[in-house]
């Protein structure tokens, strides 16, 4: 009898053992779903590039060792050095294991910029590489390139505040909370968008918003209020620093520009 009850004794013992081990397992786990990866994004350029030739562009997203087959948006923006104010967006189609494309011509040879803007799992990344397309001078970038710097240097001020891109903004746009901004408050966040001293109208416009310490991503779209000036209602969680980029779109036009805002 004694040895019988010893037996349920131990055998109790290696049960209660097994499952702290599983529930620590658990949180452990847990812990981890709590802090995702940063989504990445590889953007895929051909080897060789000529004028007049179909290529096709690539853009490889993961989180962690994960491809990313459920982005929200994918969209290839992509200009010629010295043309900065004709850019042209193309939505990406998904072609699956994390790989989003398109495929385009260029018409001229010369030196180009490539964005992949991607939003994804609550998260907005936005690299940017260069394409070389046939065989340009090396002297057409290099004027390009003391022409952008020497811009930069008479109007740094406003040139600060824009996204990294690092191509010239050609509108004109500042964030005005309508109030002190208050954690947990809920807070109207203002820009006026003028385009070469004229208003913007019927833009789609949206504030994209993030804590400084923050991976996380908040999208609000705005709404027209009076010409040229559009507004959203958003709540900041935390206080502290936060970013704000104003995402600009009409027509062909596309720009962004990112703001600080601080939160009391």
């Amino acid at each position: 009898m004694k040895k019988l009850i010893l037996f349920i004794s131990l055998l109790s013992l290696l049960m209660l053992a097994a499952c702290g081990s599983t529930n620590n397992n658990e949180h452990t786990n847990g812990n981890k779903d709590e802090m995702p990866s940063i989504v990445e994004v590889e953007i895929k350029l051909p080897e060789v590039v000529e004028p007049n030739e179909e290529v096709k562009l690539e853009a490889h997203v993961t989180q962690g060792e994960e491809n990313v087959d459920d982005a929200s948006e994918v969209k290839f923006e992509v200009w010629k050095q010295g043309q900065e104010s004709d850019h042209e967006m193309v939505e990406a189609s998904n072609d699956g294991s994390g790989i989003y494309s398109i495929t385009t011509t260029f018409e001229e040879e010369g030196f180009y910029y490539v964005v992949a803007h991607t939003t994804a799992r609550d998260m907005h990344v936005m690299p940017r590489v260069e394409l070389t397309v046939g065989n340009p001078e090396p002297s057409e970038k290099e004027e390009h390139e003391e022409e952008g710097h020497s811009h930069d240097h008479e109007t740094h001020e406003k040139t600060d505040h824009n996204d990294h891109h690092g191509h010239e903004s050609s509108l004109d746009m500042t964030l005005k909370p309508t109030d002190a901004v208050k954690a947990n408050q809920e807070t109207t966040l203002s820009t006026e968008i003028k385009q070469e001293d004229a208003v913007l109208t019927d833009a789609t416009v949206r504030f994209e918003i993030w804590h400084e310490d923050s991976e996380k991503h908040e999208f609000v779209d705005a709404k027209e209020v009076s010409d040229g000036v559009y507004e959203a209602k958003a709540t900041m969680k935390e206080t502290g620093l936060h970013y704000v980029q104003i995402h600009v779109e009409k027509d062909e036009l596309h720009e962004h520009q990112q703001e600080e805002l601080e939160v009391e």
